[in-house]
């Protein structure tokens, strides 16, 4: 009788189906986690800043939260062109401008041209810009490679430590006693968030201290940029 031989289960046999499946599963992912972030983003936001209490409503339609959740996708996707985290973190932004004005067209009975009139078209163009800066910085901030591991700590922590000091301009500015307070509470709030930051956005104890003796300089020129940007 003839003799039979097994099929191989090598690299090149079987299991390359199996890889290609497994990378497209990847991919369809990277696509679909920043569109669902930036969807759930924007109408949490117009419901929640209404009903949580000070400072944390306040905190939500933030500047540095918005950045920080591009940084987190930046983070979570898996993707192997490099300028894909930039990308998923501007797609996490651009869905969650537009999915925020269209909820309060949706919820609060505003008019449609609200979704590309010149508020929206504004924080569609700071979108395109903090997508790619912190996307970008969450995907080299999870590689944890020699320089970019550092860098994209820094980003980070230097957005929340821009965040607080923007919040104790405020302070400063401000003559009403509550909102003073919120501002005061908004800023230590940022604060922790840039010290847990400090520990969950590295790889190491090197790119920890690192990333935060670059998240001073950074944070000092994002209060800069935010003053020109008429944020702070």
């Amino acid at each position: 009788m003839p003799v039979q031989t097994l099929p191989l289960t090598t690299a090149s046999g079987p299991a390359a189906p199996a890889r290609r499946t497994a990378g497209a599963s990847t991919g369809w992912a990277s696509v679909i986690v920043p569109v669902a972030v930036g969807a759930a983003l924007g109408p949490l936001d117009v419901v929640l800043k209404h009903v949580l209490p000070a400072p944390f409503g306040h905190l939500l339609n933030s500047s540095p939260v918005w950045a920080l959740a591009a940084f987190v996708v930046g983070w979570a996707v898996r993707a192997r062109p490099g300028w894909w985290p930039g990308l998923a973190g501007t797609l996490t932004l651009l869905v969650a401008v537009e999915s925020y004005y269209l909820a309060y067209v949706v919820l609060r009975d505003r008019d449609t041209a609200t979704l590309l009139d010149t508020h929206a078209q504004w924080w569609l163009f700071v979108g395109v810009g903090a997508g790619v800066v912190f996307g970008t910085a969450g995907a080299w901030a999870r590689e944890g490679r020699r320089w970019r591991g550092p860098a994209g700590t820094a980003t980070v922590v230097g957005l929340l430590l821009t965040g607080a000091w923007v919040e104790l301009l405020r302070f400063a500015g401000a003559s009403d006693t509550g909102y003073r307070h919120d501002t005061v509470q908004a800023a230590l709030v940022l604060l922790v968030l840039a010290a847990v930051a400090v520990v969950l956005a590295a790889r190491s104890a090197r790119q920890r201290v690192a990333g935060l003796a670059l998240a001073l300089p950074v944070g000092l020129g994002g209060v800069v940029l935010a003053g020109a940007l008429g944020m702070a």
